[in-house]
């Protein structure tokens, strides 16, 4: 199971600690990009990317526990698979 996260460095997203998931959730990158070209959002919400779906937020935080919920998501999706 490989679930990406990709994350814009200018946005107030890339401030948290993706590490963290990471850590937390194996199978699970992080990407630091320089730009994402979505820049009107950017300048807006805390948003990020996850396999390709798009998940904003009004704060970082919030952004964080709606990637974590994908994620925990898929998770138990794939280990119910097995």
């Amino acid at each position: 199971m490989v679930v990406i996260v990709e994350v814009c460095d200018i946005n107030p997203a890339a401030t948290l600690d993706w590490q963290a998931l990471e850590r937390q959730y194996p199978g699970t990158s992080v990407i630091l990009h320089s730009c994402l070209s979505q820049c009107e959002l950017c300048a807006e919400y805390s948003y990020a990317f996850v396999d390709g779906d798009i998940l904003m937020a009004d704060s970082a935080e919030q952004l964080y526990k709606d990637v974590l919920a994908r994620v925990e998501g898929v998770w138990k999706a794939w280990h119910q698979a097995d």
